[in-house]
């Protein structure tokens, strides 16, 4: 055996803790001076050489060790890595040499099935099932898990060092005891040994040592300033860079909180997901510079096409990271947006190189129309990246004037025909319009048109319409029919170029360079429906029922009403927009910029958070206290949910009503068990336990002489937290006795709002009246025990809330600031600015790095960010208006709640249930769904030259 231990643990939670246990379990009996080297323990982030079979490496060093240490939580027992880890070890070595140490979770032995509980258990994987006849040892590590590196020191007599010998006693062969005197033997004798080499050091040699060490100090500091600074740099640069180019403020900021976490990054991550809410994806970055001009006045092209259904993109530009393509190049990209994933593009595709060449899907996006050099047309086959046909308008060969290719074009939404306008040689003063049948290539209808001021639309019905505002009429070219419609006059049209909507219901008329300004028209009534006080450069019509309006004006691509006032903006580029396209119904919209960036839009916004399932409706009045559970009373019974991350799920049915009332001290409620057989329904003085799947009561009911309020049940499931006018009461639902009563203020009211239960419903936090902070967690003897208590500012509570796994406590003082305690070390930091319109009800964020805080600014509804660590302020994001949760009158509208599993949750506007993606780990995810390229060269070099940082949305071993 080549080694002694291997250890095996979670890449995403428990990296420190394994890297402390394997020095830990190194250093016990390892004196090299004397020749006695430690234990050789395996951890695969230190000891695993670079390999591109990280399968062979790791079962070759499963083979060569002796010992095999589980650090057990439950993100271990999903990791689909460990789980093979140890199926290996069990299958090839047996269990006799396994160790347990529990970094998170539960472990329950349950003596009579000889084996785990797995109902209680949640820290071992399937593997580990049946594989014990007794009780294995395992040593709990859980509260060295978010500690500091000095908490976990390995000097003699810290409990870390304790628990490292339980483990490391088994693997030198000896009992903990014997472990523990050899290691004081060896310290002893190294200290003499060493002791006799310093005092034969000489002065020089001493001199040399300290400078040798000054110098690694001071080299380390040095380094360590340059991560803070270049980490503080890339966060300036993305505050700046996210109004005019949100791609850039989310590369920048990505990179800043990869050199080092800071204040600075973090903000730097909340602005750039806000500057990118509405970006579903960066295609490709903006060459930015414009060069590579062809001819006169005209640029390198760029365009982008969405298909009417929004599954699928196209796009093509001259101008890319690299600079101009050749002619040799040239290609058209597709993106699946439903799979939100890039595809092979098509190559070879001739567009031309002035101005480029319409491009337009099909409803489904399975084929694409491309108008090619010399006035072509071109038919591809998108699933078989395949040329269908090639359409010739006019005579096939080059025009003498530069921008007389194709200026009305229209592509059908099942793809079977194609409508254009073009010059034709020789006549200068001609323009004709054709309608090809795309399956055939045969002409259906080619006609000289009245002028070239016309528009083409194929409405969802597929008829084709004509819009000429010269002659100020309407057309339609139907499905079965050889010609079009006599023409419907639309008196007091301008007679200037037009833009048909998506229906061919709505025309944006242009603004005259002369004066006029640009109007929205509808054409079926014939009235003008708006004037245009911006000037937008480019319109794109969805066929939406409120005439909404997605179009660019300058570098801006933006949403506006059908009376052309701006919604909000959905992004903005470093150079003029030049081709927008959008799907049917306006959820997607993409954009090219002048000088080559391309990006898709979406309507769903980061900020307003991701609708989850609630199929039944669930409002916010219909939460219980604790904002976990739900209920509504019909038929004479209860209906029950849990509200949760994924959305609303069914907890069952009670054949008994619920009452609410205006006084919550008065109203009804109910929690259920996490495992859902229990519930405990609270009816004034009367506590009840229910089988909520079978609606059976499961035992006599309690009643109490006052009115008590459950908060939730606690880890086993078993006993609930209570809250009642002298405190909190921890009560065993299998008697109905009172296990435990901690004291609070006196009444109802100022107990349960000054309560708060973590979501793994581990912790409990009470605020009390005299300046005070407890906090109390759940402990293997079935009782609260006291792990913190701590002064907070003010004397007045108005809010209190607890991260997911009770790490952190925040409270909401009298003053409207927030402080937040640290429980590990007691530590308190109270936020720096004072929000007197700020919600009493905060939320973590699911990490706890962050806490989250809707206030009001002007009308605007804002959720504000605080360091959870300093109490900085952090950023702020927009909401989109109030909802039904609105608890004060001047306040913000929308409160914020957390569900069991950490996520955040809110009810919009119109009564949907969303969950915020808040966090530092959320937003890197959704920045690098949208940006996942490195930083280029030349930034790199500006801002981390010197410095050795991989690219922050690099894949990685979970």
């Amino acid at each position: 055996m080549e080694r002694d231990a291997f250890i095996s643990y979670s890449h995403q939670a428990d990296v420190p803790l394994a890297e402390a246990l394997q020095k830990g379990l190194h250093g016990i009996l390892r004196t090299p001076w004397l020749r006695r080297p430690g234990l050789r323990v395996f951890r695969d982030a230190t000891s695993l050489g670079a390999s591109h079979d990280l399968g062979t490496a790791i079962t070759t060093a499963l083979a060569d060790s002796r010992y095999f240490v589980y650090l057990a939580s439950p993100e271990a027992a999903r990791s689909k890595w460990v789980r093979k880890e140890i199926a290996y070890w069990r299958r090839n070595h047996g269990l006799d040499h396994f160790l347990i140490a529990l970094s998170a979770g539960r472990i329950v032995w349950d003596e009579a099935a000889a084996d785990f509980d797995r109902t209680k258990t949640d820290a071992l994987p399937e593997e580990l099932s049946g594989a014990f006849t007794a009780e294995p040892l395992w040593v709990d590590l859980r509260s060295f898990r978010e500690c500091s590196e000095s908490d976990r020191s390995m000097a003699p007599g810290t409990e870390f060092r304790d628990k490292i010998a339980t483990l490391a006693a088994p693997l030198h062969g000896l009992g903990k005891d014997e472990l523990d005197s050899a290691d004081l033997r060896m310290q002893r004798k190294a200290v003499r040994v060493l002791r006799r080499f310093v005092a034969a050091l000489s002065v020089i040699s001493l001199i040399a040592v300290g400078a040798g060490v000054f110098a690694w100090q001071q080299r380390g500091e040095a380094l360590a300033r340059a991560r803070t600074s270049a980490s503080q740099a890339l966060a300036a640069r993305a505050l700046e860079a996210a109004q005019s180019d949100p791609r850039k403020a989310a590369q920048f900021a990505l990179y800043a909180d990869a050199v080092q976490r800071t204040g600075e990054s973090a903000q730097a991550l909340a602005r750039a997901v806000a500057a990118n809410d509405k970006v579903g994806r960066h295609l490709q970055a903006g060459f930015e510079q414009v060069a590579d001009y062809h001819g006169v006045g005209n640029i390198a092209p760029t365009k982008v096409a969405v298909s009417r259904g929004g599954n699928l993109m196209a796009y093509y530009s001259a101008l890319g990271p690299q600079g101009s393509l050749s002619e040799s190049e040239s290609r058209i990209d597709l993106y699946d947006i439903t799979a939100g994933r890039s595809l092979p593009p098509l190559q070879d595709v001739a567009w031309p190189q002035l101005n480029g060449g319409e491009l337009a899907l099909s409803a489904d996006g399975r084929l694409l129309a491309v108008e090619t050099t010399y006035n072509r047309l071109e038919i591809w086959d998108v699933t078989q990246h395949k040329r269908l046909r090639s359409l010739t308008a006019s005579a096939g060969r080059d025009l003498p004037q530069a921008l007389k290719g194709l200026r009305a074009f229209a592509f059908s939404g099942d793809g079977q025909r194609v409508a254009a306008g073009f010059h034709v040689p020789g006549e200068p003063d001609s323009y004709h319009l054709a309608v090809w049948d795309t399956a055939t290539g045969r002409a259906l209808y080619e006609a000289e048109a009245s002028s070239d001021r016309i528009d083409l639309a194929f409405d969802k019905d597929d008829r084709l319409h004509l819009l000429d505002s010269k002659a100020r009429t309407l057309s339609t070219f139907a499905r079965d029919s050889a010609a079009f419609s006599d023409p419907r006059e639309i008196p007091g049209l301008p007679n200037r170029d037009a833009v048909l909507s998506d229906d061919a219901s709505k025309a944006y008329v242009l603004a005259d360079p002369g004066g006029g300004k640009a109007e929205v028209w509808d054409l079926g009534k014939g009235e003008r429906m708006a004037v245009d006080q911006t000037g937008l450069d480019l319109v794109a019509f969805p066929a939406a029922a409120d005439g909404s309006v997605y179009a660019a004006h300058g570098k801006e691509l933006a949403l506006y009403d059908s009376a052309l006032r701006r919604q909000r903006v959905l992004g903005s580029f470093s150079w003029p927009v030049v081709s927008v396209s959008v799907s049917g119904d306006g959820r997607w919209v993409a954009g090219g910029s002048q000088d080559g960036a391309v990006s898709l839009f979406s309507s769903t916004s980061v900020q307003g958070g991701a609708p989850v399932p609630n199929e039944q409706g669930v409002k916010a009045s219909e939460l219980t206290y604790e904002k976990r559970f739900a209920f509504r009373t019909t038929d004479g019974g209860t209906s029950l949910w849990a509200v949760t991350g994924s959305g609303v799920k069914s907890a069952g049915r009670i054949p008994v009503p619920l009452t609410r009332t205006l006084n919550f001290e008065d109203t009804d409620t109910v929690v259920v068990s996490s495992d859902g057989a229990r519930a405990v329904t609270a009816q004034q003085q009367k506590l009840s336990l229910w089988d909520p799947i079978g609606g059976k009561e499961l035992r006599p009911a309690l009643t109490a002489d006052e009115h008590l309020v459950p908060l939730s049940f606690l880890p086993d499931d078993l006993h609930v937290v209570v809250a009642a006018g002298d405190g909190l009461r921890v009560i065993d639902t299998r008697s109905w006795t009172v296990r435990q009563t901690i004291p609070g203020e006196t009444g109802l009211r100022a107990t349960y709002t000054r309560a708060a239960v973590s979501g793994d419903r581990t912790t409990v936090a009470l605020r009390g009246g005299d300046r005070r902070l407890e906090v109390w967690r759940w402990s293997d003897d079935e009782r609260l025990t006291l792990v913190r208590k701590a002064s907070v500012a003010n004397t007045t509570s108005l809010g209190i809330a607890l991260s997911s796994r009770g790490e952190k406590a925040a409270t909401v003082n009298g003053d409207n600031r927030i402080t937040v305690v640290d429980v590990a070390s007691g530590r308190t930091a109270t936020s720096t600015g004072v929000e007197p319109s700020g919600q009493r009800s905060v939320a973590f964020s699911q990490d706890a790095a962050l806490v989250v805080q809707p206030v009001r600014s002007g009308q605007s509804d804002l959720l504000q960010f605080w360091d959870a660590t300093t109490g900085d302020a952090r950023g702020t994001w927009a909401m989109e208006g109030p909802s039904e949760g609105t608890t004060t009158p001047d306040g913000p509208a929308q409160e914020l709640f957390a569900a069991a599993d950490g996520s955040v949750l809110a009810f919009a506007p119109d009564g949907t249930l969303v969950r915020r993606g808040l966090g530092l780990a959320s937003w890197r995810s959704i920045l690098c769904a949208l940006v996942p390229d490195p930083l280029p060269d030349n930034e790199y070099d500006r801002y981390l030259k010197g410095l050795d940082i991989a690219a922050p949305c690099s894949p990685h071993k979970e």
